[in-house]
């Protein structure tokens, strides 16, 4: 569930940066979308959905390895 749960985290971070014009990378991708600096926004998506690939890559090694039920054969 904590995998699952980063991809929601992420997106919460961009509503709070936003409303609390807390310096971040959510209120950078907004700020490029309103100035539209699509190279930007890409590279931050891009980087967002390769973290949450490699946590949830990552949850499924623990959870092989706290498991003794799962067993890569």
């Amino acid at each position: 569930m904590i995998g699952l749960q980063l991809a929601f985290l992420v997106g919460g971070a961009v509503v709070v940066e936003v409303i609390f014009a807390w310096p971040g990378i959510g209120l950078l991708v907004v700020d490029s979308i309103f100035a539209r600096d699509y190279p930007v926004v890409q590279g931050v998506i891009m980087t967002i959905a390769v973290l949450v690939v490699i946590v949830n890559i990552l949850v499924d090694i623990v959870y092989t390895i706290i498991d003794p039920r799962i067993r890569l054969e």
